[in-house]
């Protein structure tokens, strides 16, 4: 805990006073024809447009955005790589949130707010070129209010709210045995999520009682419960460990549908609310039907020096 609190003390040296540098932002690939999308490019283009207050951020409705290394969506020779997609190839369903949570914000703003952990941000995001896709899907896509779970038949079509339950019901509706033949042939982007038959049994006979005794918990709590024999501290963080591995809910996953930033956090002295979040079927990005990529430039951490220093 002392060490992880020194990397977040860090971090929010660097976001707010440290060598924090930024390349100008461009458009590395654009296919889109609405003046709805134009706006948000331009104000994304600009990195000193005006912020939108969190509690004025609007619901997810068409345009969304998401951020990854240039080097899995731009290829070497500068084009779309048409294998790439919205997340990993194995992911079935990738986290989004909305463009305005990013207006104005640097990349280490945005790092943070999207809920990227400290550590994180130091050891696997310094110096690597990011980019930001802002796209909408194609019409057969469309959001979903629901909360509670009940996702309906058209559920690989819908675009929901990050709330623990619909996340159960994800992934109760994915989960499949590696040797059934729907994971014969994963497909890319994967249609499952493929684990041993040992697993994924224990997935599907996780009780509701024990869903919700998960929620109730700090991952922290989770994994220090954990045992070698299954107890039901055990049962509890290996279904947790299952959510992390196959649909990318990492530690500071709320479950409320926003985001949580451990920066943010740390300075208040408590867990507070930040982007919109929702989840959206994962698509290779030749099949959106209007995308945009733009360059965020690099994180890039270094030491400074005067050769003179006047007391």
């Amino acid at each position: 805990m002392p060490k992880l609190k020194l990397l977040i003390g860090l971090v929010a040296l660097i976001v707010f006073t440290g060598p924090l540098h930024a390349q100008q932002r461009e458009v590395l690939y654009e296919n889109y024809s609405s003046p709805e999308m134009r706006k948000l490019v331009n104000s994304l283009l600009d990195r000193h447009y005006p912020q939108v207050g969190l509690d004025r951020l609007p619901l997810a409705e068409h345009y969304f955005v998401r951020i990854t290394e240039r080097r899995f969506v731009i290829d070497g020779n500068k084009q779309l790589d048409p294998k790439a997609t919205l997340a990993s190839s194995a992911r079935v369903f990738a986290f989004l949130t909305t463009p305005e949570g990013f207006f104005g914000k640097s990349l280490v703003e945005i790092f943070g707010d999207i809920g990227y952990e400290a550590e994180d941000m130091i050891a696997n995001q310094r110096d690597k070129e990011m980019v930001v896709m802002l796209f909408r899907y194609p019409d057969n896509i469309s959001v979903s209010r629901v909360k509670d779970g009940n996702l309906g038949p058209d559920w690989r079509n819908r675009i929901f709210p990050t709330t623990w339950d619909n996340m159960f019901g994800l992934f109760s509706r994915l989960v499949e045995d590696e040797n059934s033949a729907a994971c014969k042939n994963r497909g890319t982007p994967a249609q499952y999520i493929c684990l041993k038959s040992e697993d994924r049994a224990f997935a599907m006979q996780f009780s509701p009682a024990e869903k919700q005794q998960l929620t109730e918990q700090t991952y922290c709590s989770l994994k220090a419960n954990r045992r070698a024999v299954k107890t039901n501290g055990d049962r509890l963080w290996h279904y947790r460990e299952l959510l992390e591995n196959n649909l990318s809910m990492f530690e500071h996953f709320r479950g409320d549908g926003y985001t949580d930033n451990e920066i943010v956090d740390l300075q208040l002295g408590k867990s507070e609310r930040r982007l919109l979040e929702v989840v959206g079927p994962n698509k290779k990005l030749s099949e959106l039907k209007e995308l945009v990529v733009i360059n965020l430039g690099r994180m890039i951490i270094e030491d400074q020096y005067c050769p003179v220093c006047v007391r």
